[in-house]
């Protein structure tokens, strides 16, 4: 004889052991591991858009630097800091603080660009070298 008959005579009913499914502590667990999951890429995706933001407001700033180093550099050089002297400026606009010193060395001039950013602590520090032969 079955199991199965042997249950049914004595009055009991045979258990559910064939039943496929998931169990309520089962679901539960799934669903905590996907809570974490979506947390985890909604943390990830707000810092991929504030480093975007950050990129964006550095390559304004790069340009600006550059302009002004390409626009120191086709000066002339008895214009730029001459005899030992320093010239300086400072200009702002599209969200930049810019700030360049110019220092005169052995047949070259040394330009410092310190660009600010809205919004960021530090500043960006570009350096660059013009040779003149004065």
């Amino acid at each position: 004889m079955t199991t199965r008959l042997r249950l049914r005579r004595r009055g009991v009913a045979p258990r559910a052991r064939n039943r496929r499914g998931f169990t309520l502590v089962e679901l539960i667990v799934a669903i905590m591991i996907l809570v974490v999951g979506l947390l985890a890429l909604a943390g990830t995706s707000a810092l991929i858009t504030r480093q975007m933001g950050t990129g964006a407001k550095t390559t304004v700033a790069a340009a600006v630097a550059q302009a002004r180093l390409d626009s120191l550099a086709s000066m002339d050089c008895t214009l730029l800091a001459a005899g030992g002297a320093t010239t300086t400026g400072s200009t702002s606009g599209r969200g930049v603080t810019e700030r360049w010193f110019v220092t005169d060395g052995n047949d070259v001039k040394n330009v410092t660009d310190t660009v600010r950013i809205v919004g960021q602590t530090r500043p960006l520090i570009y350096q660059s070298v013009i040779p003149c032969r004065d």
